[in-house]
């Protein structure tokens, strides 16, 4: 049975995905840092140019950003909240 929209219950998904995301953003900036360290050293060593390096490790951390953002989404795709959950249905009928 769908229930109605409150936004109580917009409140409750929100917060289950604000503090997820809030931990992947922290992960992601760790793993961020040190991908771009070892990324700046390896290109570093092998003599590329500054500018190079730098858009490089931007890629790289856009990549793993983009990677990690989906995270938290999928944490709480079947998760309770009590009186509901938060589950995909298919638009066809069986």
């Amino acid at each position: 049975m769908e229930l109605e929209v409150t936004w109580g219950r917009a409140a409750r998904v929100w917060w289950a995905y604000f503090w997820r995301n809030l931990i992947a953003i922290v992960v992601g900036t760790l793993l961020g840092a040190l991908l771009g360290v070892l990324l700046g050293f390896v290109l570093g060593a092998a003599e590329v140019a500054p500018d190079v390096v730098r858009r490089a490790t931007f890629a790289a951390g856009l990549i793993l950003g983009v990677l990690i953002s989906i995270v938290p989404i999928r944490l709480i795709l079947g998760k309770s909240f009590g009186e509901f959950r938060l589950v995909l249905l298919s638009n066809e009928s069986t």
